[in-house]
């Protein structure tokens, strides 16, 4: 009797459990969802040398880690099932990677000043794989991305994207709709071009002592080429631009460096307001 007894009270115990677990079952998918953005478009978690198992594990557990808290100082957002918060899902999921961008953007303005270097200096045409970014790349390009990438992560980056999107949840709850989608606060044209335009901006900072001096070069070439016609310009033109241009950036590491430390760090401060800007009066 006393058995029968003790094992209803188990049973009775467990359903109580299993009713507790399955009411944040919803919103720790939520939170789950907005961490894993930073997968789809974010520096390093996005690098397909990464096996998609260890994201999927990285991106659980900091969700996890992250949701009591969450759930303890935001109020969340209350749904029956998982397939009616599939649209609510992929909304955090878009959230958690215009995070990512913005903090991804010095890593892609470095890329592009790399990749107009490659160009001017005839370094384009030897283009490899670059397993971190999982495209082809030339030398000058992979060497200013992995710069880009030692400096954001020297200066924080990583913990500062992370603390972005754990931030966010108080301005903009789980499953809240931001208002920009809504038609009203800001516009997300307006805010995704104004980070691209930022990092051209950087990127032709970083390319640009490179590009004045190829330019310079081009018109000397032109000139010997008119003054002394027996000079054959095309076989003589592009060794001295290849080791002008090495010469040019050897000495303009002390201003390329400056310019990404510069960048990176309008970037890190750039992502303690872009959870603000993304909610801006969340509904």
């Amino acid at each position: 009797m006393e058995s029968g007894q003790w094992e209803l009270k188990f049973v009775s115990r467990t359903m109580n459990s299993i009713d507790a677990l399955s009411q944040h079952l919803v919103p720790a998918a939520l939170v789950v969802a907005r961490v894993g953005g930073l997968a789809f478009h974010g520096p390093v978690l996005s690098s397909p040398s990464i096996p998609v198992r260890i994201k999927a594990l990285l991106v659980i557990t900091l969700g996890l880690a992250i949701y009591p808290t969450v759930a303890a100082t935001t109020e969340l957002t209350q749904t029956q099932s998982l397939l009616m918060a599939v649209p609510l899902l992929i909304l955090e999921v878009g959230i958690g990677a215009f995070i990512g961008f913005c903090a991804s953007l010095p890593l892609l303005a470095a890329q592009f000043g790399g990749m107009s270097m490659g160009q001017q200096i005839g370094l384009g045409f030897a283009r490899f794989y670059n397993p971190a970014i999982g495209d082809d790349s030339d030398a000058l390009e992979q060497i200013l991305f992995f710069l880009a990438l030692a400096t954001f992560l020297s200066l924080g980056g990583l913990e500062s994207m992370f603390s972005a999107v754990a931030f966010s949840f108080s301005s903009l709850p789980a499953g809240a709709v931001p208002s920009m989608l809504l038609g009203e606060g800001a516009n997300p044209a307006a805010i995704v071009t104004g980070g691209i335009t930022a990092a051209f901006e950087l990127g032709l900072r970083v390319a640009a002592p490179l590009l004045a001096i190829v330019c310079l070069e081009t018109v000397v070439m032109g000139y010997l080429s008119k003054s002394v016609p027996q000079l054959n310009i095309m076989s003589i033109g592009f060794p001295v631009r290849i080791v002008i241009g090495l010469f040019v950036i050897v000495t303009s590491l002390a201003a390329i460096d400056e310019a990404l430390v510069d960048g990176t760090v309008g970037a890190i401060e750039e992502l303690h307001d872009a959870f603000a800007v993304v909610a801006e009066g969340g509904v």
